[in-house]
């Protein structure tokens, strides 16, 4: 990822390898684990939370949810979007700084209306501060993580 003047640009085939590998990823250790789909959840920071909202929403039958914190849903992952009836059952947790001069809050607003267009149930919380995990986006992200079924 490169961050230019005119915003963050993507390789679009290493995203796409590296998300192939996240989801393998997953599946090997929900096997070797024993941890069924509906107790996995895949949360992460910037990239990190950009990867993981790629691993959710394209293959939502391995995970309840996921926590993207200071991260945006790639418009290149469109294409690979599961469709509604699998991402029905799908938990999402979106935090982002408002002062954030890394990915501007413009991306967390831009997420929330993905998820409400693609009917994913989620929470949208902004903090004062830039691009960052502050204690409070922490507290906020257990405590929707203690909140799913």
């Amino acid at each position: 990822m490169a961050f230019t003047a005119s915003g963050p640009r993507i390789v679009p085939e290493e995203a796409e390898h590296s998300r192939l590998a996240l989801i393998a990823l997953v599946q090997q250790l929900q096997t070797a684990h024993g941890i069924a789909a509906n107790k996995t959840v895949v949360a992460g920071f910037s990239q990190g939370g950009i990867m993981s909202a790629s691993v959710a929403l394209t293959a939502p039958l391995l995970v309840e949810g996921f926590g993207l914190l200071c991260g945006r849903i790639l418009p290149e992952l469109q294409p690979y979007i599961a469709n509604g009836a699998q991402l029905a059952h799908l938990q999402a947790f979106v935090a982002h700084g408002a002062l954030d001069s890394k990915l501007p809050v413009d991306w967390a607003h831009k997420s929330h209306a993905l998820l409400d267009e693609l009917g994913v149930p989620h929470a949208l919380e902004l903090y004062p501060v830039d691009h960052t995990i502050s204690t409070p986006m922490h507290a906020d992200f257990l405590q929707w993580l203690a909140s799913l079924p």
